[in-house]
């Protein structure tokens, strides 16, 4: 499975996970450890939202994605580091991201998923519009 930016429902957790197990290194993986970003109900600012919108603009958002992963998966003992980043219309609850890392061991491979969370958070060039339940919204 490729890193990157995807349409909504493009691909799901399970999936991603299932291609991953079937790689001929997977002997080396003693866990994949998985960060689900999801549609939280209200804002920063505690403002009730209805929903979001995530545009992204595909090939530097996949550029920055690709910088995060190769960094990530140079540490010793990370097998692999798959970041999706999705883009649509989304209702409270939904995907919007998945982190998803296979290591060796639990230890490395649970600060490789931090650091690659932090650093999507900061590096990724994706544009969040909040839709409120008050009928206004706001680009973040």
């Amino acid at each position: 499975m490729k890193s990157g930016i995807y349409r909504k429902g493009e691909i799901s957790l399970e999936q991603i996970i299932d291609e991953l197990k079937k790689r001929e290194d997977i002997d080396k993986v003693g866990a994949i450890l998985t960060f689900t970003g999801i549609v939280r109900g209200t804002s920063k600012d505690g403002k009730r939202v209805r929903g979001l919108k995530i545009d992204a603009y595909p090939e530097l958002a996949n550029e920055s994605i690709e910088k995060i992963r190769n960094d990530i998966k140079k540490r010793e003992g990370i097998i692999e580091v798959i970041i999706i980043h999705f883009m649509g219309d989304f209702d409270i609850s939904e995907d919007l991201v998945y982190v998803i890392i296979a290591c060796s061991h639990r230890e490395e491979g649970f600060k490789a998923l931090k650091d690659a969370v932090e650093r999507y958070k900061k590096e990724i060039a994706v544009w969040k519009r909040e839709d409120f339940k008050d009928g206004s919204s706001k680009w973040v």
